[in-house]
């Protein structure tokens, strides 16, 4: 008897049993995820790369800015090159093309409101590694593809230096292990500037030869880079033999335009191929900025992680550039549906469609509440037939109410009337929870709406222990005149039947209406929902033989109908170790000549259907909770270390906030069926941690030099007035009053702020600035010494002429650069030709929208060249056409000409940067760091 005691109050459905289990299960859930989540170290062994010669190539790519319209980017394409020929120059089946003859222009932004039009001529390193296999040596080869120009305010180290490193190190591998199919490089140009590279590509013979890819991206600075997307199921099929870290939610940001910017991924899409999109997604903060660098990303963190990169890459071509059987690209039947996948701890990979997805939902919306509803039923026949047996309803003399049904229909109304606070106990909590964490978000937003920026795990913890103490504090709360509750397994069965519920409806909407992969969680917790309702269902059916105990029915029934309760201090004795109150609640009858003079109460012994069998509640736990507190776990971990800096780039807090709250509330919900018996020192701890996160994140300074604030920098030149504008954008609560009065050139002048477009919560401050913060395209040693403005108008040469009653031809050179801009207002352009371009029109699948384009841009891979645009307008011939010719300049680094510096290209922006606090940094805002350009009418 002793043994069976200690083992009942170890393993029973006690309290303390309880606390500790669940404590532990998210304590090896949560510690698991973030041990897994660090970047791996760099191995002795490295599987044949060349590490060190890689991270010496990453010195070089990455050591200044150099993005497309700057001197350094040729500086960059020419190491590329010579490390690529002297490779290829051991190798008869490598072939180097430095593809200095194809262009294209296409049309982009066709659903924006201001669409745009490129043309621009490739200088990209490609790279042909030639298959053993003669089937595959003119088709069905693997390419690979990264980008090495940088934006103009930062060396690019990951964005997309790793990338581009990465790729020169397979270069050598494939050539000293060649693959069974052709592997194309296409080591690419002006990516930056509207994923250029990758279009221009698609006009060389080479992309005929590929048919997957796989394409090397920095969508932010640092960590763990992610599998961002894939285009089907079957390349897929590839990174199981990585260390895997990827989840379709990112891939269905893209898909819903969560996500706004892109990657040649889609250009590659569009045209066809099957692939993958492997990039890096944490830091968003030092993304584009100065600390993209070596040096940026402190200790050996830039090693490690581009180790991730090369290992990634690696385990993934492999598989890609020898499957001679077709496993990861041709799509059998079921697998041309959209993919879904996801990573457990970077261990296991999981992989299949959305249409297995769907079909495994249809099953479960329609079985499962079957199921249930047999097994409730069933449940309730045999709880009510083994008390009628047992003699459950009993008359003042111990007679069983046999005689009539309305009287042991009455009681159970009875009981059901005094219970209906706790069988609507789970929804209370679930209103609770979304409305406190609705507050919580506003407050957020309304009160600090960048403290995430520096602090993520810290509102993740606000949010997971308000959502905590929402959900077991309503489930524990009693409401009714006694207490009055279900014994423990019975209300956890209640809350799981609820539970099933609520998954079970966002089961259908996920499945109806949202119709996306990243919902799968919600399948997985229906179906264990489902489980567990079953297990607690057979429970229930096996408790209810315990009524057949003579003793028991003696001690549990002096007259009337008992219920368990959890009353008040006058009402019985206090269970000490659960915190509540055990009585025996009677349903009184008439009195009798045997009926006592005081009333009596029953013994707060707990029965055995109050502790429940042992074991029962302990597989119903490990069916519950584990699982989807994984899955939710990890999208979390993703998302929260993917937006948190997103503020600065204009998303808005509620969405940020709204989904770390959202994610936190299902996290904590699975383990509401067991939340009666969490012992209230927990509660109490997870209060003071609420209390304590919650203001500190109210009130702390959302910035640092670790985590700064990114402002983003343009200037504008006149050539007509010769004014020149500097504006910088960032958050309004900042901007005009922290960061501006701190630079000299808008002292005493008057700044213009406007709600910056598509960026909420930023503004966009301009101000003219004087003769000594005028920027330079480049001075050469020729006009060393003059004055900027002497020369203003030399910078951009244009002429305008029309050809016929609604055409112009426009001609348009830029001093010292490679880009220029047609920009029109009023009447749009319906067709456009430039000179030199072959004839072709427009790319594949481009075309110009019914209502014409507003903006064309030109990029030319020459310096100094003059582009020649032939113009058709839309509207009407009368109407006259308006609009600006202008060129961009993205260098500012200062020159050395004559022996002499020549005190920086753009003074303003090396103002910002000597001026700016150490809790911010500069970054573009566009690709050129300042144009300038002439007005026109034609």
């Amino acid at each position: 008897m002793g043994f069976l005691s200690g083992l009942s109050a170890v393993l029973a459905f006690r309290t303390i049993p309880t606390t500790i289990l669940i404590t532990v299960i998210y304590a090896a859930v949560f510690s698991t995820l973030l041990v897994t989540d660090q970047l791996p170290s760099v191995p002795k062994h490295t599987r044949g790369l060349d590490f060190q010669q890689t991270y010496r190539d990453l010195h070089e790519v990455a050591a200044r800015p150099h993005p497309f319209n700057s001197h350094a980017n040729v500086l960059v394409r020419s190491y590329i090159l010579n490390r690529v020929k002297d490779i290829a120059s051991s190798y008869d089946h490598v072939s180097v093309d430095f593809d200095l003859s194809s262009n294209a222009s296409w049309a982009s932004g066709l659903l924006s409101t201001n669409p745009y039009a490129v043309y621009y001529e490739s200088d990209n390193v490609l790279v042909k590694v030639e298959g053993s296999d003669k089937e595959y040596q003119e088709s069905g080869g693997l390419l690979l593809s990264a980008h090495w120009d940088s934006v103009s305010t930062a060396p690019g180290a990951t964005d997309d230096g790793m990338g581009v490193v990465t790729l020169m190190s397979m270069v050598k591998y494939f050539a000293e292990n060649r693959p069974s199919r052709t592997v194309v490089f296409n080591i690419n140009n002006g990516e930056e500037d509207g994923l250029n590279g990758a279009h221009v590509f698609m006009e060389h013979p080479w992309v005929n030869l590929t048919d997957t890819f796989l394409n090397l991206e920095g969508a932010a600075a640092g960590g763990r880079p992610l599998l961002f997307r894939a285009t089907s199921r079957a390349p897929l099929a590839s990174w199981s033999t990585s260390r895997p870290h990827a989840n379709v939610i990112t891939g269905d940001a893209f898909a819903r335009g969560v996500i706004r910017s892109g990657t040649d991924y889609s250009v590659y899409e569009q045209a066809g191929l099957k692939g993958l999109d492997f990039a890096f997604y944490r830091g968003r903060s030092r993304y584009h900025t100065k600390y993209d660098s070596i040096p940026g990303m402190s200790g050996d963190k830039s090693k490690n992680a581009l180790w991730a990169m090369m290992e990634g890459t690696l385990s993934s071509s492999l598989m890609l550039a020898n499957d001679i059987k077709g496993k990861t690209r041709t799509e059998s039947v079921g697998q041309g549906s959209e993919p879904v996948y996801f990573d457990l701890f970077g261990a296991i990979m999981i992989v299949f469609t959305f249409q297995t997805l769907w079909i495994v939902n249809i099953i479960l919306l329609t079985v499962g509440p079957v199921i249930l509803l047999m097994l409730v039923y069933f449940e309730h026949i045999i709880r009510v037939t083994s008390r009628i047996r047992s003699g459950y309803y009993r008359t003042a003399n111990g007679d069983v109410h046999r005689e009539s049904f309305v009287a042991r229909a009455s009681a159970e109304i009875k009981y059901f009337l005094k219970s209906f606070w706790v069988w609507s106990k789970f929804w209370t909590a679930l209103v609770l929870g979304v409305g406190f964490q609705m507050l919580l978000v506003v407050g957020y937003a309304k009160l600090n709406p960048f403290v995430i920026h520096t602090h993520p795990w810290l509102v993740l913890v606000s949010a997971l222990s308000l959502a905590y103490l929402t959900t077991v504090l309503a489930l524990t709360f009693p409401l009714t005149k006694h207490g009055v509750v279900p014994a423990p397994e019975q209300q956890k069965l209640s809350v799981l039947l609820h539970q099933y519920v609520l998954t079970w409806a966002l089961l259908v909407y996920t499945t109806s209406v949202v119709t996306l992969g990243g919902t799968y969680f919600i399948t997985a917790w229906n179906a264990v929902v489902l489980l567990g309702a079953v297990l607690a269902c057979v429970e229930g059916m096996a408790g209810a033989r315990g009524y057949e105990d003579e003793e028991e029915i003696e001690r549990r029934y002096v007259r009337g109908v008992h219920y368990d309760a959890v009353g008040t201090a006058e009402n019985g004795h206090q269970d000490s170790e659960n915190g509540h109150e055990r009585v025996d609640v009677i349903e009184e009858t008439e009195p009798t000549e045997i009926t006592p003079l005081i009333a009596q109460h029953g013994q707060p012994t707990p029965s055995g259907e109050e502790q429940g069998a042992i074991g029962w509640w302990i597989a119903q736990l490990l069916v519950v909770v584990p699982l989807p507190v994984i899955l939710v776990s990890h999208i979390a971990v993703i998302l929260l270390l993917a937006m948190n800096q997103t503020l600065t780039d204009g998303a808005s807090p509620f969405g940020v906030y709204g989904a770390v709250s959202m994610l936190a509330l299902l996290i904590v919900l699975p383990l509401a069926p067991f939340s009666m018996n969490m012992h209230r020192w927990l509660n109490g701890i997870i209060l003071v941690i609420f209390v304590l996160s919650t203001l500190y994140t109210y009130l702390a300074f959302p910035f640092s030099q670790e985590t700064p604030l990114k402002v983003y920098f343009a200037q504008s030149v006149d050539l007509d007035t010769s004014r020149v504008v500097t504006a910088l954008t960032g958050p309004r609560q900042f901007l005009s009053t922290a960061i501006i009065p701190r630079f000299p050139s808008a002292f005493d002048q008057a700044l213009n702020c406007t709600d910056a477009p598509d960026k909420l919560g930023l503004q966009t401050c301009k101000w003219e600035v004087g003769d000594a913060f005028v920027p330079s395209p480049g001075r050469t040693k020729r006009h060393y010494g003059q004055g900027p403005a002497s020369s203003l108008e030399k910078w951009v040469t244009t002429s305008i002429t029309r050809t016929g009653s609604n055409s112009a031809r426009i001609k348009v050179r830029g001093l010292n650069t490679r880009s220029c801009t047609l920009q029109f207002s009023g009447k749009r352009v319906k067709r456009f030709h430039i000179s030199g371009d072959g004839g072709k029109g427009l790319q594949g699948g481009s075309e110009v929208p019914e209502d014409g384009l507003e903006q064309i841009r030109l990029w030319s891979r020459d310096w100094e060249k003059e582009f020649k645009v032939d113009i058709d307008f839309a509207g009407s011939e009368d109407e006259k056409a308006k609009g600006r010719v202008s060129c961009g300049w993205a260098e500012y680094e200062s020159a050395t000409v004559g022996g002499g510096r020549t005190g920086g290209k753009i003074p303003s922006l090396e103002e910002v940067l000597l001026f700016l606090p150490e809790w911010a940094v500069v970054t573009k805002s566009s690709a050129a760091l300042f144009d300038a350009g002439w007005e026109f009418e034609v």
